[in-house]
């Protein structure tokens, strides 16, 4: 769905909505929209229960610089989040961070109160992407293993995929997935760069993410396996330099009596912990995020009637 404002010659300028949904229900929905826009946006809550529609108008709302319609996207899209599409919003983000300002537009030279305008303008739009983003990776956190293994997560982009993986709050069942959601990423990234899937391209194409698994967690089964999804196991994929597969291999197999100073390095050994992060909340005509419980506000109002009370 994209949203298109066009001016006719002799006619008053009319913002126009183009859309590729082919459902009716989706045409309702972006033919709502449209009548909230343009009647009384402040007003009217938007109801979208798309997505895929909330991304297209939150891009839209980038575009023009319209700050409250884009608080309401993200509004929308904090409480439609969940595992089955969560990264589709992940992948709109990186285009609306990129598509928040026109890389061949040459500004002349301004006074330092318009630069700071400007600034301003891709501040707001930047917090907003950052904390929906942040809350999509404490919804991945949460549904780790479902979310490893979906195909959509192979179209993601390399520091996305390294962000994901390397958290040390992802609640995975096993490191052997993450493993296998790197390695399915990296054949489907030298696809797309067109190179064969050599030990030198996969390393290549990797980088950091070959240590994204914490090898070190892995069962001595899990990473002597000869294939796991369709790919080549730890120690036979090559991504891995010799020495490294036989430190990580010794010290698998000395589990439960290794000591401090013999950890293996990027993490390999350090156990991950289940999420404690707290989902930021945006709330439509406010400029400040909330993250606050309600045992919070509980105690924060008790405390305010007590001191009431005995003032």
């Amino acid at each position: 769905m994209t949203l298109k404002v066009e001016s006719e010659q002799n006619e008053e300028s009319k913002p126009i909505l183009a859309s590729s949904c082919g459902d009716d229900d989706s045409y309702l929905q972006i033919q709502n929209v449209y009548h909230n826009i343009t009647s009384s946006m402040k007003a009217d809550p938007l109801t979208i229960k798309e997505p895929k529609i909330a991304l297209d108008l939150f891009s839209t709302a980038v575009k023009i610089q319209n700050e409250p319609l884009a608080k309401q996207c993200i509004d929308i899209l904090n409480n439609h989040r969940n595992k089955k599409n969560v990264i589709l919003i992940l992948q709109h983000l990186c285009k609306c961070k990129d598509e928040s300002h026109d890389p061949y537009d040459i500004q002349p030279s301004a006074p330092p109160m318009v630069e700071n305008e400007d600034q301003r303008n891709q501040d707001w739009v930047q917090n907003l992407i950052d904390n929906l983003r942040n809350n999509c990776l404490l919804e991945i956190d949460k549904n780790a293993d479902y979310v490893l293994k979906q195909k959509e997560i192979l179209d993601l982009g390399y520091h996305d995929m390294l962000g994901i993986t390397t958290r040390d709050t992802l609640e995975v069942s096993s490191e052997i997935l993450v493993y296998s959601a790197i390695m399915r990423w990296c054949i489907e990234e030298c696809k797309r760069r067109t190179l064969q899937t050599q030990k030198i391209n996969l390393k290549a194409v990797l980088r950091d993410l070959a240590y994204a698994p914490r090898y070190g967690l892995m069962s001595k089964k899990e990473f002597l396996c000869r294939t796991i999804d369709g790919v080549k196991g730890p120690d036979r994929s090559g991504i891995l330099d010799e020495n490294e597969t036989e430190r990580i291999l010794e010290y698998i197999k000395k589990k439960g009596k290794n000591r401090a100073d013999t950890q293996l390095p990027h993490k390999g050994s350090v156990p991950r912990r289940s999420g404690s992060g707290k989902p930021w909340t945006y709330h439509s005509g406010s400029s400040t995020c909330s993250t606050n419980s309600s045992c919070d506000k509980f105690i924060i109002n008790f405390l305010t009637c007590w001191t009431a009370i005995f003032d």
